[in-house]
């Protein structure tokens, strides 16, 4: 850790030192062979892998944010034809910051209260991006993954990551109305071979968390059957082989705008047959 710091220490002065440089502001040059990160070689989208996991480990978004930290994008994408700009994605807007190229460091300008968050490229290992975002007091940092996923924009890539790492694997419905079908909930947001619902959506920021911070939230429905969207809590027991799906109980009319949504009853309950 003590290593990293110093490194990030050294990026700042270093970007001190070339910022300057008119030859950073576009991005590098890619000859072709060079593996040094270029808006060429970094064309895609980047997604926020470790809070993907973190989610893996608690079985929820919420604990993901709460229990660590939220990353600055969800998502950073790059296109070649804008060399000197990143698209970011926070689950709610999408953005675009300049960003300046050197070697394997990238650093998007003002990205937060003219702060800059800087990116490390990993040319020589697994070829991943770490970021080091210190617009917040301390230094946070978040490793990026290249999707292989091909999707519209970069959120979507991160939400296909996101579902997996989630729902992976081969469910079973409990209880009452289960059939012998095994379920799948797919990383594009399919319910696969389950009556009722055919997709999904992982609320992941902002006001679709109905109940606060008090259980995660998913939107299903039935596709082209109009109005079938329904919303419920959603929340793995300790061992994240148990899904049960809650009623969510709206406020009372009465209630003051914005007011928080209440838990219910267990509407559906699966157990997952096989990992991820």
């Amino acid at each position: 850790m003590k290593h990293i710091l110093f490194f990030f220490s050294a990026t700042l002065l270093l970007f001190s030192a070339c910022g300057d440089d008119p030859a950073n502001a576009g991005g590098q040059q890619n000859n072709g062979n060079s593996t040094n990160a270029s808006p060429m070689l970094l064309s895609g989208h980047w997604v926020a892998i470790d809070f993907c996991s973190r989610a893996n480990q608690y079985g929820s978004v919420l604990d993901a944010m709460n229990q660590a930290h939220l990353p600055y994008a969800y998502s950073i994408s790059f296109d070649p034809a804008n060399p000197d700009s990143v698209v970011c994605h926070n689950g709610i807007e999408s953005w675009t910051c300049l960003v300046k190229y050197n070697v394997d460091t990238l650093e998007i300008v003002n990205a937060r209260d003219d702060k800059s968050v800087f990116l490390l490229y990993n040319s020589q290992g697994e070829k991943d991006i770490t970021m080091f975002d210190p617009t917040q007091g301390r230094v946070r940092m978040d490793r990026f993954i290249k999707s292989g996923a091909n999707t519209r924009d970069g959120y979507s890539a991160f939400t296909t990551a996101l579902n997996h790492n989630l729902f992976g694997g081969i469910f079973r419905q409990i209880g009452k109305g289960a059939t012998a079908d095994t379920i799948q909930f797919t990383p594009g947001g399919f319910i696969m071979k389950w009556a009722p619902f055919d997709r999904y959506n992982v609320c992941t920021s902002g006001s679709c968390f109905v109940c606060g911070n008090d259980i995660d939230v998913l939107t299903v429905s039935k596709y082209r059957k109009e109005g079938s969207e329904q919303i419920y809590g959603f929340r793995f027991n300790g061992t994240n082989d148990t899904l049960s799906f809650f009623n969510l109980v709206p406020p009372p009319a009465s209630s003051p705008e914005g007011a928080a949504y209440s838990i219910g009853r267990v509407a559906y309950q699966f157990v997952r047959m096989s990992g991820q």
